[in-house]
């Protein structure tokens, strides 16, 4: 069994140690600004068909949360999976060949002004064309987690040889379980869509969904509209990141912020493969 560097995903605080049930697993306040109904969002497709299974399995997942109202369509044709540019106010997933970097995945979100304004998803074929990784339940729990990021979710627990929590936000050894590993990790569980619930059930008076939309600039206490930005694709390699604000149990970092401009930065969350990325930890 290969066993894979379980990594965390808050800025600046840990976990708490009680029951993963009663844990808060948001991905720092990071959230989608809506109107405290069902978050309209578009999901872009720039995916081969190994990951047609995974991805949209995912997405319908997903879709279970009564706070979105998730809509998937194939990328505009000037997208490109390389690059795999975001979109204003949407989100794209994007797979490839991105190189021997160490990583399987990584999730990128833009704030404006605290408010996600589109996002990322980079699912890595060089390393899931691989034996040790090119399987279904590896290839479930990694999208289902990576686009899971993109909603402004952490993980429920972050221990790798625990029993699963039945959740993809749940790092572990054996995704599809069984045995001492019990549930599959390859869906979200009750909790993740409840976590949903708590991050999005209010009115933040505009929505950051919709590319048309102003992204969170007020004047009096109302949304002013604005030109939505469509920022820089993000890099495939730590320098591209920005600075680290977290390490992971190995002691690699893990989280990245980088400052865009006045109210305006990109976050990135790296799932690394084991005995890989900076340091190249490992786990017990």
């Amino acid at each position: 069994m290969n066993k894979f560097i379980r990594l965390t995903l808050t800025a600046g605080a840990a976990l708490a140690i009680i029951s993963p049930a009663n844990a808060d697993h948001a991905w720092s306040n990071y959230h989608w600004a809506g109107a405290g109904t069902e978050l309209p969002l578009k999901i872009n497709l720039k995916i081969t068909s190994q990951w047609t299974a995974s991805v949209n399995r995912g997405i319908a997942d997903w879709n279970q949360s009564t706070e979105l109202a998730l809509t998937s369509q194939t990328a505009p044709a000037a997208t490109t999976a390389k690059r795999c540019n975001p979109i204003a106010g949407q989100v794209l997933v994007c797979n490839y060949t991105y190189g021997q970097r160490g990583w399987l995945g990584i999730a990128s979100v833009w704030l404006s002004n605290g408010h996600i304004s589109q996002a990322t998803t980079k699912l890595n074929d060089s390393y899931f064309n691989s034996a040790s990784y090119n399987t279904p339940a590896w290839r479930a729990l990694v999208a289902c987690q990576e686009i899971g990021h993109d909603f402004g979710l952490g993980h429920q627990d972050e221990g790798f040889a625990a029993p699963n929590l039945g959740s993809c936000m749940d790092y572990t050894d054996d995704p599809d379980g069984g045995g001492v590993f019990g549930p599959s990790n390859e869906h979200p569980n009750d909790h993740d869509l409840d976590q949903l619930k708590t991050i999005y059930n209010h009115d933040d008076g505009f929505t950051t969904s919709t590319a048309g939309t102003n992204f969170g600039i007020r004047e009096f206490g109302k949304p002013v509209p604005q030109r939505p930005v469509n920022e820089e694709a993000v890099g495939d390699s730590p320098s591209e990141w920005g600075r680290a604000i977290h390490k992971d149990g190995a002691g690699r970092p893990d989280l990245f912020e980088k400052d865009i401009a006045q109210g305006r930065k990109m976050i990135t969350h790296v799932f690394w493969a084991i005995g890989e990325g900076p340091q190249g930890g490992q786990h017990d």
